[in-house]
């Protein structure tokens, strides 16, 4: 099972500039802008990969830095200016590149001796004086941009730089999943279909839809030594209720080597699925799946129940960035303690379990038919996101409402499905009236950590609206 870590390396544009002129005026000053580059490089490279086309400190090197930075298939686009440049250092390359673009006003020192210094060393900390005129530039161009200010000494800045760089280079992954529903949506849920067009222009795919009957088909193709094998993995990874069967462990394994056929012909990444089922063993199939899809989530490839493959997306989101990604639903709220009672039966993402999660077979799937194993954990405490991912009220491709909160301790229910305390940082009746007014579905993804400068970028670089509540 993986680890709760980012999935992605981001590619990390670099163009540092300067203004030529001043270099023969002050035989030191270049090298030591080129020295406290040097430490940026240094510093980006545990982030990533750096990608940089050197010194721009003329108009025709910055256009050989626009070919260099154009063909570097960068995430994102960071500047650093030495100390004042023109504008007109980075035009032909934010002209050339269409990525998150953030300006850096920083530097090594917090401070310098303002009493002692000379020209030299005032230029070598005047970076901030082109920061404005880069910014005019940009919004005259109708590009996109961030100012990150801040000193090397300072981890809040180092960390507004990494979340800026993860959330860029999710959203290129993002474009190269391919999305899929085995069934259809849950009967009647008017959250559940998806514009497939949006999917389209997000990835250049349409969903995949694999047939129903090869699942079963790839349940009668399962041979007994990989039977075996998922029954081993089953239990030494779960905590088995005495209410668990041979024979309930045996089907699940089967039924968990079935999905992963089917999973591994068409390079899934993240799928709903959903079937009543006519004949009683189709039933069973879909009832029994929670350790099949539950098992591929905790892999990097989330799935949802009742088809929900908007939630399925949103939960791939924060899969990439590291959060894990958990499938839940609003239970109930709690005005006394000011929480939200949050879970869902069926499949969950057990990367996000504190401690070993346990299973329990359940006789009734609560609107659902069939019965099968109930998977049940306390989730991890401390920082969460939620995210939803919605094609209601926006005229972009989708909308992410997310909001920041807290997994907290206390009783939780015993339902044999796995459901938490979220303390969200506005009062209830105030969060919900502004979370539903933007349209989301009734799932939701939730994330451990704090996401919301990664999905921001992410956003920001995918084309959709974003709105955190």
């Amino acid at each position: 099972m993986s680890k709760l870590e980012a999935k992605v390396k981001p590619r990390i544009g670099l163009l540092p500039t300067g203004h030529k002129i001043y270099w023969s005026q002050y035989p030191s000053l270049k090298d030591r802008g080129t020295e406290m580059y040097q430490k940026l490089m240094d510093k980006l490279a545990e982030y990533g990969e750096v990608v940089s086309p050197g010194l721009v400190d003329t108009y025709e090197s910055a256009v050989e830095a626009a070919k260099v930075l154009s063909e570097g298939n960068i995430d994102i686009l960071l500047i650093f200016p030495f100390g004042y440049t023109t504008g007109m250092m980075i035009v032909p390359v934010v002209k050339a590149v269409d990525v998150p673009i953030r300006i850096l006003n920083a530097h090594e020192d917090a401070s310098y001796d303002y009493k002692r210094a000379d020209t030299e060393l005032y230029l070598h900390h005047e970076g901030a004086c082109c920061v404005p005129e880069y910014s005019g530039t940009l919004v005259s161009l109708g590009k996109k941009f961030k100012v990150l200010t801040g000193h090397f000494g300072e981890e809040q800045f180092w960390d507004e730089i990494q979340h800026a760089c993860l959330g860029a280079a999710a959203a290129t992954a993002y474009t190269q999943c391919r999305f899929a529903v085995i069934g259809n949506t849950y009967t009647n849920m008017c959250d559940m279909p998806v514009d497939e067009h949006r999917v389209l222009k997000a990835t250049g795919q349409l969903i995949c839809r694999p047939e129903v009957e090869e699942v079963e088909e790839a349940y009668k193709a399962v041979t007994e030594e990989e039977i075996r094998k998922m029954y081993r993995e089953f239990y030494e990874f779960y905590e088995v209720d005495e209410s668990v069967k041979e024979e309930h462990m045996y089907e699940s394994a089967r039924i968990a080597a079935a999905f992963d056929m089917i999973i591994q012909k068409y390079h899934i990444d993240a799928f709903g699925f959903y079937w009543w089922g006519v004949k009683p063993h189709m039933t069973e199939l879909r009832a029994q799946s929670a350790l099949a899809v539950s098992r591929l989530a905790a892999m990097d490839i989330p799935g949802v129940t009742e088809g929900d493959i908007k939630t399925a997306m949103a939960m791939k989101i924060l899969n990439l960035m590291g959060g894990g990604g958990m499938f839940l639903e609003f239970f109930s709220s709690d005005f006394d303690e000011n929480f939200i009672m949050m879970g869902h039966d069926g499949p969950s993402n057990v990367s996000v379990a504190e401690g070993k999660p346990k299973l329990q077979n359940l006789t009734v799937h609560h609107g659902k038919t069939g019965e099968g194993l109930g998977i049940d954990f306390n989730m991890k405490e401390g920082p969460c996101t939620l995210l939803n991912l919605t094609q209601f009220g926006t005229d972009k491709t989708y909308k992410l409402i997310y909001s920041v909160g807290e997994v907290i301790s206390g009783d939780i229910l015993n339902i044999g499905n796995p459901n938490c305390r979220v303390r969200v940082h506005k009062p209830i009746p105030e969060f919900f009236n502004d979370w539903c007014c933007e349209g989301p579905g009734h799932h939701t993804a939730l994330g451990v950590g704090d996401f919301s400068e990664e999905i921001e970028v992410f956003a920001e670089k995918m084309g959709f609206d974003c709105v955190q509540i």
